[in-house]
């Protein structure tokens, strides 16, 4: 069980690196959540086969989270999976985070409707309080 579970772009550098720092700061602090990392684009196509055995995964891990985070790269806005990640944690009453990683990327469909908290991945301090 995560208290966290994270929507990311593994390609994206700065993706990557919020995950190093995630670790390390959950290393380092008692207080910060668990986290889990999953990716936006997995190696099935969101219809193709083999995609309800990763969405009942998912969506396991959903239920077991606190939170969702939606880290925006510049592929998000394309990811059917990261729209139903996002549908699955609304549907399940878990409270919605995002973060932008680049002022140019686009917003996935899933957050237009929504009103997601706003943070800083690179600030520690928002994931401890955990006061939105």
């Amino acid at each position: 069980m995560s208290d966290l579970f994270v929507s990311y772009q593994s390609a994206d550098p700065l993706a990557h690196s919020v995950q190093v720092r995630f670790h390390q700061w959950a290393s380092h602090s008692w207080d910060f959540p668990t986290v889990s990392f999953h990716e936006q684009e997995p190696p099935v196509k969101f219809t193709g086969r083999g995609a309800g055995r990763i969405k009942r995964e998912l969506l396991r891990e959903i239920k077991r989270s606190q939170q969702l985070l939606v880290m925006i790269s510049r592929t998000t806005w394309q990811s059917e999976w990261t729209d139903w990640e996002i549908s699955m944690a609304l549907a399940h009453d878990k409270q919605l985070l995002a973060a932008k990683l680049d002022s140019t990327s686009i917003v996935p469909l899933g957050l237009l409707s929504t009103k997601p908290v706003w943070i800083d991945p690179f600030d520690p301090v928002m994931l401890t309080q955990r006061r939105f």
